[in-house]
């Protein structure tokens, strides 16, 4: 199985799964399914690429619907378990998104981005420094709080096999990515 089709069928099954990603992306995804493999092949239009966003998205999704397996949460459980792992998933996403962004302006200062220095001063790099400090700092707390709230709601033993669930989806997202990028 070529690393494309791979991709392809890895997208549409995490898109009909979770459907967490809108119709434009499923059907560019089922078009490029069915369309013939050959050797090597072109990058896909913007229309037909899922974002790192969108695969963030469908993992959550999956974390979620396995957690109703993996986790015997009961019925009174299930709608504030969801709530909550949702808090702490965007807890997580939020975090991530403020550091990628404070992290990418700090490499614009330094220059890193473009193999040369750039004239800023040190005053302005040392306030992005701290900024950065503050998003992690701040962000943590933010992703602990939503943890705490979540543990509050299970039992000692479903907390247990929710941090193993966790552990779970974060090897199953290594290896697919690790797929997709050979």
């Amino acid at each position: 199985m070529t690393t494309s089709v791979m991709r392809v069928c890895a997208a549409t099954v995490l898109v009909l799964v979770c459907g967490c990603v809108g119709p434009a992306s499923a059907a560019a995804l089922e078009k490029r399914a069915a369309a013939p493999q050959t050797g090597a092949q072109a990058p896909a239009p913007p229309e037909q690429q899922v974002s790192t966003a969108d695969i963030q998205t469908m993992f959550d999704a999956m974390t979620m619907v396995d957690a109703e397996k993996f986790v015997p949460l009961t019925p009174e459980q299930y709608p504030t378990f969801v709530q909550r792992l949702k808090r702490l998933q965007d807890a997580r996403t939020l975090l991530n998104r403020k550091r990628n962004r404070a992290t990418n302006e700090l490499r614009a200062m330094v220059g890193q981005a473009a193999g040369k220095e750039v004239a800023v001063d040190d005053a302005v790099v040392d306030a992005k420094l701290k900024e950065l400090a503050t998003v992690e700092n701040e962000g943590r707390a933010a992703v602990a709080k939503a943890q705490d709230d979540l543990d509050l709601l299970l039992s000692v033993r479903q907390r247990a096999r929710f941090r193993l669930l966790e552990e779970n989806e974060e090897r199953k997202k290594l290896d697919f990515l690790t797929k997709v990028r050979k």
